[in-house]
């Protein structure tokens, strides 16, 4: 059977499998539905995969975000600092995703079509489904934060539970666990596990007098 889910194709050219269909429609039937099977789980992975992918890049992107509106970076910062890389032509080493993301902030901040009342541009809504996002997951007081717009996304995030969109939470909760994933397995916290590990078990034994 393993074989058979490896070289269906060339098994498929077989006299002895023109042979089996013939005589045995049992069996031709047993190794269809264990090939279906197969395929099945392994369509099901593939899709988990992706899944997970796209959670952790949104989990990088809200990681990012908050760096670029804490401590600024190449080109975008917040408002009442300096980019702490400006103009140096250096890229972001810390995340792939932050070059990216500055260009959609200054994006948002300078878009015509929605400044002059025509309503928001693909890109300004996938800005404002990020800051929703992070809005979601920030658990910050509101002072601390300093990603824009994130009060308001909590004030607007309460007002709409009512509603209860059951995929958006899932969303969230997919996002804050690939974030949970990301953070264990930095080589930062690896590094402090393996010290935990190494460290002696000391065995304290007390006195009686």
């Amino acid at each position: 059977m393993r074989f058979l889910s490896k070289e269906f194709k060339a098994v498929k050219r077989t006299e002895g499998w023109k042979f089996l269909r013939a005589h045995d429609a049992v069996l031709e039937l047993e190794i269809l539905k264990f090939l279906e099977d197969i395929e099945s789980r392994d369509e099901k992975r593939r899709r988990s995969k992706e899944e997970r992918g796209i959670y952790m890049e949104l989990s990088e992107a809200m990681e990012c975000l908050e760096h670029i509106c804490t401590e600024g970076c190449t080109d975008v910062g917040p408002y009442d600092r300096e980019p702490t890389k400006k103009n140096t032509g250096v890229p972001c080493e810390r995340f792939s995703t932050c070059r990216g993301l500055q260009c959609l902030i200054k994006h948002f901040a300078t878009c015509e079509k929605r400044m002059n009342g025509g309503g928001c541009c693909s890109r300004c809504k996938r800005m404002w489904q990020l800051l929703k996002l992070h809005a979601s997951m920030c658990d910050q007081d509101d002072h601390i934060c300093k990603v824009p717009l994130c009060r308001q996304f909590k004030l607007k995030n309460q007002l709409e539970r009512k509603a209860d969109d059951g995929r958006w939470r899932l969303l969230v909760k997919k996002v804050v666990c690939a974030k949970t994933i990301s953070a264990l397995s930095s080589p930062k916290m690896m590094m402090l596990r393996k010290r935990e590990e190494d460290r002696p078990n000391v065995m304290v034994v007390g006195t009686m007098g």
